[in-house]
């Protein structure tokens, strides 16, 4: 368990306590405005004293909360203490300015106070906002900053599993079928071991530079695992970026499950790029299969095809019914090259 969180936790202010807190300054303050509006002005020293007595009160216990609440954040705790330090030097300094003003004679000591109190309270009312608000506004930006960071990772593990299923897996399933052709064996590990480094290292000056050439790698790649025959038709063209690359992924998932499972010795891609948009469907004429009877192992349909649709941030229909054949269906708002 982080320490942190639990120390947050441990200190995470009751809704009780906040009501009390706020109850006593606001009694604090009244019996100060009572006693402001019903008494005649103590001597500067005196009020100075008052003030700071009073603005201690109200301030403290927030500060300290604040301070429990902060613990272990040096960040945080750092400045914490230049908002209690700039309002003391606030204070200090108005403190000396009606000094010397009180300096001045019986008319510069009549208007002394009033300039203590207006800076010790202001800086008093800064304090006090720093204290409430600080921790609150620092601990729910990081709460921010935490759950943003935990969905990138989350949305990276699934990246790296979908790509493992799409590459790794696959291959040591295809390898276990053919486990009595070492040619085949061969093959199908050095495939899998070139796709795994161009994923790790980066790819190399090979590969395609543009959307219809990214596909007919992706058919030949089924064509050369699987023995079936894919007939590509493409139209149009679109930046061969990220999102792109990630719909040629999810077109070759497609592809690979009509190889492997819909039973044909032919599978039909289709691409077109038009008005804005990009179309990718894969066709087989083969057994089909009922999607709700779908289990939870065909990761391949769920993440590496739908899931991976939805984080680019596009959508996959899958039409199929058993002896129906299955069409795939990607589309994807994309930026048309002119």
């Amino acid at each position: 368990m982080d320490p942190s969180a639990s120390s947050t936790t441990g200190t995470r202010l009751r809704p009780g306590t906040i009501i009390l807190l706020a109850c006593m300054d606001v009694l604090v303050v009244a019996a100060f405005l009572w006693a402001a509006e019903h008494t005649s002005p103590p001597p500067l020293p005196l009020t100075v004293l008052l003030l700071l007595a009073i603005v201690g009160v109200v301030v403290g216990p927030w500060a300290w909360l604040a301070d429990r609440r902060l613990a272990g954040e040096a960040v945080a705790g750092r400045i914490l203490r230049r908002v209690l330090f700039g309002g003391a030097v606030l204070a200090g300094t108005g403190v000396v300015v009606a000094a010397l003003i009180a300096a001045g004679g019986r008319e510069g000591a009549d208007a002394a106070g009033p300039v203590a109190m207006f800076a010790i309270l202001v800086a008093g009312l800064l304090l006090l906002v720093g204290v409430v608000v600080l921790p609150w506004l620092f601990l729910l930006t990081r709460t921010l900053a935490r759950e943003r960071a935990a969905r990138v990772r989350a949305e990276e593990r699934a990246e790296v599993a979908t790509h493992l299923h799409d590459s790794v897996l696959q291959t040591l399933t295809l390898i276990q079928k053919r486990a009595g052709d070492p040619a085949a064996m061969a093959r199908l590990a050095r495939h899998a071991e070139r796709e795994l480094r161009g994923w790790l290292y980066g790819p190399d000056a090979g590969v395609p530079a543009d959307l219809a050439g990214s596909l007919r790698a992706a058919a030949a790649e089924v064509e050369d695992r699987f023995g079936v025959s894919v007939e590509l038709v493409s139209v149009g063209s679109c930046p061969l970026d990220e999102r792109a690359r990630g719909v040629v992924a999810a077109a070759g998932e497609a592809l690979t499950n009509a190889a492997k499972h819909a039973g044909v010795a032919k599978v039909s891609l289709y691409a077109e790029v038009a008005g804005g948009e990009l179309l990718v469907a894969v066709r087989d004429r083969g057994r089909g299969f009922d999607p709700a009877a779908t289990g939870r192992d065909r990761h391949g349909l769920a993440e590496s095809i739908v899931g991976r649709m939805q984080r680019l941030g596009g959508t996959a229909t899958i039409h199929t019914a058993p002896g129906s054949g299955t069409e795939v269906e990607l589309r994807l708002q994309v930026a048309v090259t002119t």
